[in-house]
């Protein structure tokens, strides 16, 4: 007996060819099903149909919300970050808050030698180490946190934050929070008084007294003031000591001049951090919070 055809479709190739076929409009069925399963078609529906929204308003808003979403994911996230809003740089004060454009930054909230600094010197000197941190990882993305915002991330009252900066800022360390900027103008990073104590002379112990914090965050401060001096000297420009030590540009003109000061001065310490063999000029990797 013959084999059996269908609609001119041969056994060996039938059912590949049935699949194919069927295959293709599944394929685009399913899909459409899928669609109206998602979440953002099921909020632009909403917007049409149950808010009365027209088609272009649906469209323009559907857009900004997924440009929204895709600025604002977790990815990004480092070792110990949070995600907060604060207030742009460029905001002047005296103006309505709603009216002030907001930035998303990325503030390292916990950070390994957060540890050894609750044990060394307690919970008073580890939250102004903090402070610290945050309002300047805040400034180098161009946001400056308020008292209000430091009281909330750190669960403590304004009044205490208050006095912990006035505090810090009788040890003449910067807190470029958003009411001292406004009011006077910019000072010199924590990052760059730290490094400044160690130049004239000051033992760990007294640096780590005087600005609370530990021996590994002042070794990196002060390896990369070396790594800032030694492409300094070799008439490196701006741009690439920036590429090669990941550095904020403010940073690097604050090292440049302390390099530039102690110079002169002679300084035992500047002498031997001129006179080591070798400077580690590996770059960080953007992931690792330094």
């Amino acid at each position: 007996m013959s084999n059996l055809t269908i609609g001119k479709i041969s056994p060996t190739n039938k059912s590949q060819k049935a699949n194919d076929f069927l295959g293709e409009e599944m394929h685009d069925d399913t899909v459409e099903k899928l669609i109206h399963k998602d979440a953002m078609h099921q909020l632009e529906w909403d917007l049409k149909n149950k808010f009365d929204f027209s088609d272009i308003l649906s469209d323009a808003l559907m857009k900004r919300i997924r440009l929204f979403l895709e600025e604002n994911n977790s990815d990004d996230l480092g070792v110990g970050q949070i995600p907060y809003w604060g207030v742009h740089i460029n905001e002047p004060s005296g103006k309505p808050l709603d009216d002030m454009k907001k930035c998303r930054v990325l503030l390292t909230f916990y950070h390994p030698d957060d540890h050894k600094l609750l044990r060394e010197q307690g919970i008073k000197s580890l939250r102004q180490s903090k402070i610290m941190r945050m309002t300047m990882e805040a400034k180098d993305h161009g946001v400056l946190l308020t008292q209000e915002d430091l009281s909330l991330l750190l669960c403590c009252t304004v009044r205490t934050i208050r006095n912990d900066i006035r505090e810090l800022r009788a040890t003449e360390m910067d807190v470029p929070t958003r009411g001292q900027i406004k009011d006077i103008g910019k000072g010199v990073s924590h990052k760059a008084k730290i490094v400044e104590e160690y130049l004239k002379g000051y033992e760990y112990s007294e640096i780590r007294r005087r600005t609370h914090h530990s021996d590994g965050s002042i070794d990196r401060y002060i390896r990369d003031f070396s790594r800032v001096v030694y492409l300094t000297s070799k008439d490196e420009d701006l741009l690439k000591i920036r590429q090669v030590t990941c550095l904020s540009e403010r940073l690097i003109l604050e090292y440049q001049g302390l390099y530039e000061t102690f110079s002169r001065k002679s300084s035992p310490r500047m002498n031997e951090l001129l006179s080591r063999p070798s400077v580690d000029l590996k770059k960080r990797s953007p992931g690792v919070v330094e």
